[in-house]
């Protein structure tokens, strides 16, 4: 039993090692050119109200590379060069990306990929007052497509690690369930 119950811990710890590795990351950006020039570099753009901000840890499995990714919930008012819902979340790069806060209306650029719209940090992001400033650049772009509320969608972003807290209720679990057993077993003998 006392071998069993070492293995465990060595197990768990292990575990625990392993998952807060830390991975390194580099940015280069290029010459960014004027802000219409970044619309045709781009999908699109949008200008909106930022109305929550949170952080989702997303993992390749169970053992794959972690990262952060900071999303964005956005009331959207314009868009140009692409129509989109009257709220979208936008990914944003958890360490380089534009420090955006909630209330605050931006102009963002945004690109679409394998069905997620995000920002990049090599994209110019302006935080706007009014929508007249971003039409004199753009014009009038499109309206809403259609009312959406994606809220809900916001709800299931967890920035810790929730598979190292199932992984310790498991061990956990099985810890106690021999601990039971031997107890049962060392009672019925004595």
């Amino acid at each position: 039993m006392k071998h069993r119950f070492l293995t465990l811990i060595y197990l768990f710890t292990t575990i625990i090692f392993f998952s807060y590795g830390q991975d390194a990351k580099a940015l280069s950006c290029a010459e960014k050119g004027s802000l219409q020039e970044g619309l045709e570099r781009y999908s699109g753009a949008v200008y909106g109200e930022v109305m929550q901000i949170k952080v989702d840890l997303k993992q390749e499995g169970i053992m794959g590379t972690k990262e952060k990714v900071r999303y964005i919930l956005v009331e959207v008012e314009r868009s140009w060069k692409t129509e989109v819902d009257s709220q979208i979340i936008v990914a944003t790069d958890y360490i380089w990306g534009f420090d955006f806060k909630e209330g605050n209306k931006y102009f963002i650029y945004i690109s679409e990929m394998d069905g997620e719209l995000s920002s990049s940090p090599c994209s110019t992001t302006i935080e706007m007052n009014n929508l007249n400033q971003a039409t004199e650049l753009f014009g009038e772009g499109f309206g809403p497509k259609q009312q959406v509320n994606l809220e809900h969608k916001m709800w299931f972003m967890f920035e810790q690690d929730i598979d190292l807290y199932i992984v310790f209720a498991i061990i956990l679990a099985v810890i106690s369930v021999l601990f039971m057993r031997t107890r049962k077993k060392r009672d019925k003998y004595h």
